[in-house]
C-alpha cells in the first residue's frame, strides 16, 4: 500500500507558508487547507485548495531505488497541483519591518513571500514519511484584483509538485 503522501505534502506546505510569513510579520496571517465557512473566515487569508494529482511519469519496470538508501520497490512519479489563494479585506493590515502594510501593498507583499517561502520549503523538516520531491513550480500569479462587493484585495497562484511514489 502507498504511504500517506498528499496528505504529507499538504500539510506541509500549509505549516511551511505558515510559519515563514507568522514569522515575518507582527500580527497574524491565517492558513487554511480549503475555503472555511464564512464565519471561520480570518484576514489575511492563505487557502491551500487541492485541484488534481496523478501520476506524471512511470519508471521502467516501474522499479524505483529511494534516495541513497538500498530501498527498492515499485512506483513512479507522482503529481500533485495546488491554487493558492491570498485574500485580505480592505481594512486589514499588518506590521512588517515596523512599516504597516494593507491593501494592494499588503497583497503585493504577500504574493512575493508566499512564492519565496513556497521555493524555499524544506520538506525533511514536515516530513511525517519518507518523501522524495523532486520538482516543484510556483506558477505566476492570476487574478489580481479587488472585489468591491467584498472589499477584498485578492490573488491566485498555481502551485505543482513532483515527488517518488514508492507502493511496495
Amino acid at each position: 500500500m502507498a504511504k500517506d503522501y498528499l496528505n504529507v505534502i499538504e500539510r506541509a506546505l500549509m505549516m511551511g507558508i505558515s510559519d515563514k510569513i507568522n514569522n515575518d510579520v507582527t500580527g497574524d496571517v491565517f492558513v487554511f487547507g480549503e475555503f472555511p465557512e464564512t464565519e471561520d473566515l480570518k484576514f489575511p487569508a492563505i487557502i491551500v485548495q487541492m485541484i488534481g494529482s496523478g501520476f506524471e511519469e512511470q519508471f521502467f519496470g516501474q522499479d524505483v531505488t529511494f534516495g541513497d538508501s538500498n530501498t527498492t520497490g515499485k512506483g513512479e512519479v507522482y503529481g500533485v497541483r495546488y491554487l493558492i489563494h491570498l485574500i485580505c479585506e480592505k481594512e486589514t493590515e499588518l506590521t512588517i519591518s515596523g512599516d504597516v502594510y494593507k491593501q494592494r501593498k499588503l497583497l503585493n507583499w504577500l504574493m512575493l513571500n508566499v512564492a519565496n517561502h513556497v521555493a524555499d520549503i524544506d520538506w525533511t523538516i514536515y516530513e511525517e514519511e519518507e518523501l522524495e520531491v523532486l520538482e516543484r513550480h510556483l506558477d505566476g500569479y492570476r487574478d489580481i484584483g479587488f472585489l468591491e462587493n467584498f472589499q477584498w484585495y485578492g490573488a491566485t497562484a498555481q502551485f505543482t509538485l513532483y515527488f517518488k511514489n514508492y507502493r511496495t
